[in-house]
C-alpha cells in the first residue's frame, strides 16, 4: 500500500473514529466475468434464490435482533450482537477465537462475498471497476476485509430486479459457505477429534430457573462429582446415568460445594433435571501426537468459518443504512411506495431502529474497550 500509494482510497465514514481504507486492484475480474457469461443460466438462478433468501434472511436476522435485544434488556440474556474479534470471549459457550482462525474466516467471508457481487454485476453486464483489499477502521485500522466496486450509475440504471440480484448475492454466497462448512464440521471433523479426546470433570455451566435443579439450589460452576451414590468423572458417565432415570423419581447429586435432593421432572416423556454442563477439561490424548493437535485445530477453524460466514452474512441483510440490507430493503419501499421522498422516511426509520438495537447490544463490549483505552492513557500519564 505504501509503494502503490495511487492504488488507495479512504472511505470516511465517521472520520477520524470511523473509516475504511481501500486498495484497488483487477484481482478477480476476469474470472468473474468469464464465469458469467459462460453459465448465465446458472448464475442467474443463484441470484434470484440470492433475492429470496436475502429477504428471508432479513426478516429473519430483525426478528432475532429484536427478541435478543429484549431478552438483554429484561430477561439476563447475553446481547445479540458481538463483535468478531480475535482473543475476545465475546458469546457464552463459543471457544475464544484465536488470531490466525479469524484472519483465515475473515478472508474466506470476504473474498467470497465480494466475488459473488462482482459476478452477479457481471452477469447484467455492469462493469466493475476494481476489487481488491481493504481494512476496516476503528480509530485504528484494524479489521481486514475485501471490496469490488461496480459503477453505480450503471447498477442504478438497472432494474430492480438485477440490483437486488448484485446487492443480495454477497450474503446469499456467505450462506452457502456457512451451511458447506458445517456440514463438515459436524460430520466429518468433529466425530474424528472426538474420538482423539480425552474429558475429565463435569462442571454446571447453567440452571434453568424453575427446574429440579433450580429448587434444589444448585448453582453455575459447581463441578459434579457422584448422581445417585455413583462416582462419575466425566460427561458420558454421567450422561449414562441420566439415561436410567424417570419422571417422579428422587435422585441425589453430589458435587463439590454439596449434596443435592433432586425430584426428576418430566420433558418430552423423559426425566428432566434442568442442568447444562460441559467437560471440566478437554485435550487430544497423546498417542495421536501432532496429528490429534492438526485435526483439532482445523476443526475449530472449520467451526469458526461457519459461524462468521454465517453471522456476518445474516448481519449483512439487515435493513439499515450502507449494509447490503439497507439497500435492498431502500428498494423494496420504492417498488412498494412508489414515492422517493415516502421510502426514504421508511428506509431512514427502520435504519435508525436497527442501529438503536445493536447499539445496546454493543453496549458492554464499548464499555469495556473504553475502559481499556482509558487504563493505557492513564498508564501513559
Amino acid at each position: 500500500m505504501f509503494l502503490n500509494k495511487e492504488r488507495i482510497k479512504v472511505e470516511k465514514i465517521l472520520f477520524p473514529l470511523v473509516y475504511m481504507v481501500l486498495y484497488r486492484t483487477k484481482i478477480g475480474l476476469v474470472f468473474m466475468d468469464k464465469i458469467a457469461k459462460r453459465y448465465p443460466r446458472l448464475v442467474s438462478g443463484f441470484a434470484f434464490l440470492g433475492i429470496v433468501f436475502g429477504f428471508l434472511g432479513m426478516v429473519v436476522i430483525l426478528a432475532l435482533l429484536i427478541k435478543g435485544t429484549y431478552g438483554f434488556l429484561f430477561a439476563g440474556a447475553p446481547p445479540p450482537v458481538a463483535p468478531l474479534f480475535p482473543g475476545i470471549k465475546t458469546v457464552p459457550g463459543l471457544p475464544v477465537l484465536s488470531f490466525f482462525h479469524w484472519i483465515i474466516a475473515i478472508f474466506i467471508l470476504a473474498g467470497v462475498h465480494e466475488f459473488s457481487h462482482g459476478l452477479i454485476a457481471r452477469l447484467y453486464d455492469v462493469k466493475v471497476k476494481s476489487s481488491g483489499f481493504a481494512v476496516f477502521s476503528f480509530l485504528l485500522p484494524i479489521i481486514p476485509a475485501a471490496f469490488v466496486e461496480p459503477d453505480e450509475k450503471e447498477l442504478g440504471n438497472k432494474k430492480s430486479r438485477e440490483q437486488l440480484g448484485v446487492l443480495a448475492a454477497g450474503s446469499f454466497s456467505n450462506l452457502i459457505v456457512a451451511g458447506i462448512f458445517f456440514l463438515l464440521f459436524i460430520f466429518v471433523l468433529a466425530p474424528i477429534v472426538s474420538t482423539m479426546t480425552v474429558s475429565e470433570g463435569i462442571v454446571i455451566k447453567d440452571v434453568k430457573e424453575g427446574s429440579p435443579a433450580f429448587d434444589a439450589g444448585i448453582k453455575n460452576d459447581e463441578r459434579i462429582l457422584g448422581f445417585n451414590n455413583v462416582d462419575v468423572a466425566s460427561v458420558n458417565e454421567f450422561l449414562e446415568l441420566l439415561v436410567e432415570i424417570k419422571p417422579g423419581d428422587e435422585a441425589l447429586l453430589k458435587t463439590d460445594k454439596n449434596e443435592y435432593k433432586l425430584v426428576v421432572a418430566e420433558n418430552d416423556g423423559r426425566g428432566y433435571l434442568g442442568l447444562s454442563f460441559t467437560p471440566e477439561k478437554q485435550y487430544i490424548n497423546e498417542k495421536y501426537g501432532v496429528l490429534g493437535n492438526i485435526f483439532s485445530w482445523v476443526a475449530l477453524l472449520f467451526f469458526w468459518i461457519f459461524a462468521a460466514n454465517l453471522g456476518v452474512g445474516l448481519f449483512n441483510l439487515l435493513p439499515m443504512g450502507p449494509l447490503d440490507g439497507g439497500k435492498m430493503f431502500y428498494l423494496l419501499c420504492l417498488n412498494l411506495f412508489k414515492k422517493e421522498d415516502t421510502a426514504k422516511k421508511i428506509w431512514v426509520g427502520v435504519g435508525i431502529f436497527c442501529l438503536l438495537l445493536i447499539v445496546i447490544s454493543l453496549a458492554p463490549f464499548f464499555g469495556r474497550l473504553l475502559n481499556f483505552m482509558f487504563g493505557i492513557l492513564t498508564g501513559l500519564i
